[in-house]
């Protein structure tokens, strides 16, 4: 099997027979790969938040309680990158990273330049098609691989990617078009130049403004898929002030797993439920993960259990400390 998880054909169908839960899914599955669909969903999501809708969802309960809780809400603007004809990076910077973890982008760039690279973010990228590749929608998942590797044929530079589950698959493109003889060597190619962030990144010395615990939170994409753990631990070990706390069976699931947690929300919360519990054990102060699935994941299970513990992209607490900022309330 890849890196990236091969398609899963019998979760698709198993997905159909459920009613609602696959409906959602087919929903989730359509907006990522839409731009204008998935700009017009978050802005909706961040309206409902600020008139107070979705805690009337959570009032309601069931499915949709939950499915309000995970739903992503836009981190400052939409992140809308430069084409650089002389860098020698590229960032993928996918769907629901680029509309609702506009910060996070841009402290990606941010933490790049500060390292001495110049990025280039494509602008005909779309989304990696990871989520369809799980759900079992082959073609279509194969349709997203083709536009992407035309969208960074223009160069020969490494491609970063910050969010886990992505570059777990952009890194399977080789096997997931090896059958299609017209792609299948481009597909190899450009599977060849993905990078995780943390593969880039050089740790540097750097200061918290204060004291903090971090918890790390091993995604399952970057920790099993990618055989990424120690990286991203050693930029946290070099920041001055930062106490890395582990938590216990920290490689568990969170219970996010791509669209799972919409298609089989119990057991996801279940593992949500199991995944906080450790982390409020452990009493940090902030949890940084390298996953957006993750961090909504989490963010949405703290919240039930009424703690304040800040959830942060690795990019953006990097970003922060970088700035001076130290790690923001």
């Amino acid at each position: 099997m890849s890196i990236g998880g091969a398609l899963r054909p019998d979760h698709g169908r198993r997905a159909r027979s459920g009613g609602p839960a696959w409906s959602a899914g087919r929903a989730a599955l359509d907006t990522v790969a839409n731009a204008r669909k998935l700009s017009v969903f978050t802005s909706l999501t961040d309206l409902a938040r600020r008139l107070g809708l979705t805690r009337l969802a959570m009032i309601v309960g069931g499915r949709l309680a939950w499915a309000a809780s995970l739903a992503p809400s836009r981190e400052g603007g939409a992140f809308r990158g430069i084409e650089r004809d002389n860098a020698d990076t590229a960032l993928f910077a996918g769907c629901v990273m680029r509309e609702a973890f506009g910060d996070t982008e841009r402290a990606t760039v941010r933490v790049l330049e500060h390292d001495g690279h110049i990025v280039s973010t494509p602008e005909e990228q779309t989304c990696c098609g990871a989520l369809h590749a799980h759900a079992g929608d082959g073609e279509r998942a194969r349709q997203l691989a083709r536009y992407n590797i035309d969208a960074f044929a223009g160069s020969d530079a490494k491609i970063v990617v910050n969010a886990a589950g992505c570059g777990a698959h952009l890194k399977a493109y080789g096997d997931l078009l090896e059958a299609d003889p017209a792609w299948a060597e481009r597909a190899k190619t450009f599977a060849a130049r993905i990078r995780d962030l943390t593969e880039v990144l050089r740790p540097r010395p750097m200061r918290s403004a204060r004291p903090l615990r971090v918890v790390y939170q091993d995604a399952c994409h970057l920790a099993h898929g990618q055989r990424i753990r120690a990286q991203p631990r050693a930029l946290l070990r070099a920041i001055e002030g930062v106490t890395l706390v582990e938590i216990a069976d920290p490689e568990r699931c969170c219970g996010s797993a791509g669209i799972y947690n919409l298609s089989h929300p119990e057991i996801s919360r279940a593992l949500q439920r199991d995944k906080v519990r450790a982390i409020i054990d452990a009493r940090p102060d902030v949890v940084v993960s390298a996953n957006p699935g993750c961090i909504l994941q989490i963010a949405a299970g703290l919240r039930a259990a009424s703690s304040g513990i800040r959830v942060v992209h690795l990019a953006r607490f990097l970003g922060e400390m970088a700035d001076g900022f130290g790690s923001r309330p």
